[in-house]
């Protein structure tokens, strides 16, 4: 059986004593040993679990199902929680893919140990929160009323005259083509204040015309509720506002770019891995007592630091010639993916928090004996995997919004990107050559035999 390893930052193992353990419980076991997938970001979002779940899964790999494992050092490389480690557990074992942990001891187990250890301020926060979220879902307002509202048997009702100070800075902004600095001086010389007697700034401004309440929807604690009050703002209205807001956004930070054209970009289609940059000093000089002459390649992750992937190399220059060619060929770019929803990412936070208060209370009934683990993993096992989909969407959807409001901020479209790619390549500069490319292509699929280029739209 072959075992893959997984390794996050914990504060009890380092990933060099996690990889440790790992081989260890290989040799012990007598488990072939496989790739390792190591999470270096911070937070729950965990892309390296879902990129090795892809891996483990696709059909064009090697892999068969039963026949793989994945161990990790303990059931805390899983997640900071205990319900993040419960959701990371199910998924697997719902996927077919069992964990082991390194240490010998049973999964099953770790897990209950972990949820009813839980320290008690977690357990009451749960509660707490379980609490503001049921009144957020009969509508009822949680803390302060927004700008223009005021709360009536805890819902929103409006306030006629901050209403109606919020009409017009909206009327202001897309009728009047005002930006936020000039509605926020002409509140303040007309002796307009905020809710605490203040004067209006930047900021304040732009609050109120990012906030959806003025749409009739209210949101806290991941639920969103729609139309429970009364809109000042149809959403239309608002939606122009979030475009043009983005259009005229200019404090962008400098991304910092890497040195190879296609990095994030290529894949290697043996494995689905990323290529990577490499540089090698060639022994050909120009001339005697020249330096060497250093030569870049692409090489598939895989291959260059596990040595499990049949890809070979390529010269930067021609693979870069080749997109470049393919661009110039396939049929002319669409419009592009459509424009996301303003409010998907707020129901996407709602439909995940619900499915996983559903998990907790599912976990709740296998901590307290009425479930055997695997009544758990029948019955919350679909809910595990929905959650999984829910996460790969959000983390699709904030990517494509990011993307998009980059490219509202520029005003270059798909066609027009597509075009002077192909008309000017080798005169664009580096940086400004490789974000068009992340523009116009979707993927880059690179085989020894060939290479597939996506294109956007």
């Amino acid at each position: 059986m072959q075992a893959v390893c997984y390794l996050r930052a914990i504060p009890t193992f380092t990933f060099e004593a996690q990889q440790r353990a790992f081989l260890d419980e290989c040799a012990r076991s007598g488990l072939e040993v496989g790739p390792t997938f190591t999470e270096t970001a911070a937070g729950p979002a965990a892309p390296e679990f879902r990129r090795m779940l892809r891996t483990l899964l696709d059909p064009a790999g090697s892999r068969q199902r039963g026949f793989t494992t994945v161990v990790v050092a303990s059931l805390d490389v899983l997640g900071a929680t205990a319900r993040e480690q419960a959701r990371r557990y199910l998924q697997l074992e719902t996927l077919g893919l069992p964990l082991r942990l390194a240490d010998g001891g049973d999964a099953d187990a770790a897990l209950l140990a972990a949820w009813s250890e839980r320290p008690s301020g977690e357990r009451r926060r749960d509660q707490v929160r379980e609490g503001m979220r049921d009144r957020a879902l009969r509508g009822e307002v949680l803390g302060r009323a927004p700008y223009g509202y005021r709360v009536v048997a805890r819902h929103l009702r409006i306030e006629p005259f901050e209403a109606a100070v919020v009409r017009h800075i909206f009327d202001w902004y897309t009728d009047g083509g005002e930006g936020v600095r000039l509605i926020a001086r002409r509140l303040n010389e007309a002796d307009t204040r905020t809710r605490r007697g203040g004067s209006w700034s930047i900021a304040s401004v732009r609050q109120v015309l990012r906030n959806p309440v003025y749409t009739g929807l209210y949101r806290r604690l991941g639920v969103v509720v729609a139309t429970e009050h009364e809109a000042i703002v149809t959403r239309d209205r608002f939606a122009a506002v979030q475009q043009r807001l983005a259009a005229r956004r200019t404090s962008f930070g400098q991304q910092r770019r890497g040195e190879y054209l296609l990095a994030g970009i290529a894949t290697c289609g043996y494995c689905g891995n990323s290529l990577i940059g490499l540089r090698r000093a060639s022994r050909a000089r120009a001339e005697v007592g020249a330096p060497p002459l250093v030569l870049t390649y692409y090489q598939c992750e895989s291959r260059a630091n596990q040595g499990r992937c049949a890809y070979h190399t390529r010269r930067t220059e021609a693979l870069e010639a080749i997109v470049c060619d393919q661009l110039r060929e396939s049929p002319a770019a669409g419009a592009g993916a459509a424009a996301t929803p303003i409010h998907t990412t707020a129901l996407l936070d709602a439909r995940r928090a619900g499915l996983r208060r559903r998990l907790d209370a599912l976990l709740e009934r296998r901590v307290s004996g009425e479930w055997t683990a695997a009544r758990l993993r029948h019955e919350a096992g679909s809910l595990a995997l929905e959650d999984l989909q829910a996460e790969e969407e959000a983390d699709f959807t904030a990517r494509r919004r990011a993307d998009s409001t980059e490219a509202s901020e520029r005003g270059v479209t798909l066609a027009e990107a597509r075009a002077r790619l192909v008309a000017e390549w080798e005169q664009i500069p580096f940086d400004e050559r490789r974000r068009l490319l992340r523009e116009v292509v979707a993927s880059v699929v690179v085989t020894d035999d060939g290479i597939q280029v996506t294109l956007v739209g």
